[in-house]
């Protein structure tokens, strides 16, 4: 990959991740905002009982409620709006900030902000909402000024609605959509803010009074008794992106030549110099938590590359590997060729162009801001056009701090170690320049040095979005720079 492309692709990964940033809400001002949830919740209650004086007695016997602040815009054909609710269960006495989507269809316009009071008197009705689903109505509404009204649903829905408008004019017949889902900057799930379990750093900015910590996922096992022992877990699932680059020398082998298209035999006398392997790599990968600290892993992938090397073949040395001897008539065709020739095959490529599959784990805790990792993977290579194949190892130990951000998310730096066992066999042909010789060749390739340093950083934009990269180098003979954007659901 060239360097323009690389800053390319490390551009878009910004600008993704720029875009994910606005859907957080910063840490520091959620506290405000859920009491200013709950100031309304409050509000719309007592406006609501004054209008109704049912209202409380229909409280007192639910299994919880909602209340929801809604702004609507309703343009000819389409309208939507957006909202925040407070949903409070009765029997568990926690308290829980929903995020709700309008989209409406149909005739109407005008513009307006309204609450909502859901009385629940179904537990599986009221964990619906809760959970998070879709919801359709058709209906017909009228609003001018400020207005209380009330809207007893049919009994077998399990729930009744009552209205306040607070401003704006509309008029509307349509269908209706409307989702509703955990908000989790305001919620305390127990969902890490970044991307590995941890305790003692998410708590900034949380709720603490009433806080559900329910985990309400498949994934990972014994989560729930993670939770309830105040560690913060990351969503379960992920999917991502890797590029890396790799150059490093390489131990070459087991060298084995077939001349003119003769049999390939080993080549053991022949010594290889300054030989250097340059690699691109891209891969997809697909995770999940299976364990509260215990991440696997599956990819797959291209790997691009070559090997550069110098090669001095003495052609006395392959004749008489060859058991030719040229003292004989008739000479073999090989030895004006050969005899007392030197052959040096300066910057001699062996390309490699392949497919790659991998598993992997990452071991993972965290600890106020401080945390440390252990991934480890293994990875085929399926080289194209080639019956030989490669297999890579990396144990990669990192640790860290996190910073926060603020509104930009969550920084984790980051330093440690790379281990990399490489072992490819590469094969190929190469021609001298005057045509008159061709070798058809099977390398051993190995890396050098298995241990480096690296240095890098992870970007949680937010609980979903994140962009790492890393430098592996500083020590040894290898230098790989790792770049990978990542979304966790």
């Amino acid at each position: 990959m060239s360097f323009k492309a690389i800053i390319q692709l490390l551009f878009t990964l910004l600008l993704l991740a720029l875009l994910g940033a606005c859907t957080t809400i910063p840490v520091d001002e959620r506290n405000q905002i859920r009491e200013e949830v709950n100031q309304t919740a409050e509000r719309t209650i007592a406006q609501i009982a004054a209008n109704d004086p049912e209202i409380q007695n229909l409280l007192d016997n639910a299994v919880g409620y909602a209340v929801a602040s809604v702004s609507t815009t309703k343009i000819p054909v389409l309208g939507g709006g957006y909202g925040l609710a407070l949903l409070h269960d009765n029997e568990n006495n926690t308290r829980t900030y929903i995020n709700i989507s309008r989209f409406d269809l149909g005739a109407g316009i005008g513009a307006g902000k309204f609450r909502v009071l859901i009385i629940f008197n179904n537990h599986e009705v009221m964990e619906k909402f809760r959970a998070g689903a879709w919801h359709s109505a058709v209906g017909a509404e009228t609003t001018v000024g400020s207005q209380t009204t009330s809207q007893v649903a049919t009994g077998d829905k399990g729930y009744s609605l009552h209205f306040a408008s607070d401003t704006g004019a509309s008029i509307s017949a349509t269908a209706r959509l409307v989702k509703t889902s955990i908000n989790e900057d305001l919620t305390d799930t127990g969902i890490s803010e970044v991307s590995f379990p941890n305790t003692g750093f998410d708590s900034m900015g949380e709720q603490s009074e009433g806080a559900p910590r329910t985990w309400d996922h498949k994934l990972p096992f014994l989560a729930q008794k993670v939770i309830d022992k105040g560690y913060d877990l990351p969503l379960p699932y992920g999917i991502g992106f890797t590029y890396a680059n790799v150059d490093q020398l390489q131990l070459l082998d087991e060298l084995q030549v077939g001349i003119n298209g003769s049999e390939i035999i080993p080549f053991d006398f022949v010594s290889f110099e300054n030989a250097r392997s340059f690699s691109d790599s891209y891969s997809l990968k697909a995770d999940a938590w299976v364990l509260p600290f215990m991440n696997v892993y599956v990819m797959l992938g291209k790997v691009r590359g070559h090997a550069d090397l110098d090669i001095d073949l003495d052609g006395n040395g392959m004749l008489e590997h060859l058991d030719i001897s040229c003292e004989g008539l008739p000479p073999s065709p090989l030895c004006p060729l050969l005899e007392d020739k030197t052959f040096t095959l300066p910057l001699f490529k062996a390309d490699f162009d392949g497919t790659t599959y991998g598993v992997g784990a990452t071991l993972a805790a965290g600890w106020k801001g401080w945390f440390v990792a252990l991934p480890f993977n293994l990875t085929y290579a399926d080289i194209s056009g080639s019956e030989t194949d490669g297999i890579n190892y990396t144990v990669t130990p990192r640790f860290g701090k996190t910073l926060n951000l603020g509104r930009n998310g969550n920084l984790s730096l980051f330093a440690g170690g790379n281990y990399l066992k490489s072992d490819l066999t590469i094969d190929g042909t190469f021609e001298t320049p005057d045509g008159l010789l061709s070798f058809d060749y099977i390398i051993d390739q190995k890396n050098k040095d298995k241990w480096n340093a690296l240095l890098g950083f992870n970007w949680d934009v937010n609980r979903r979005l994140s962009w790492s990269a890393e430098y592996n180098g500083f020590i040894g003979s290898r230098d790989a720079f790792i770049t990978s954007i990542n979304w966790r659901f």
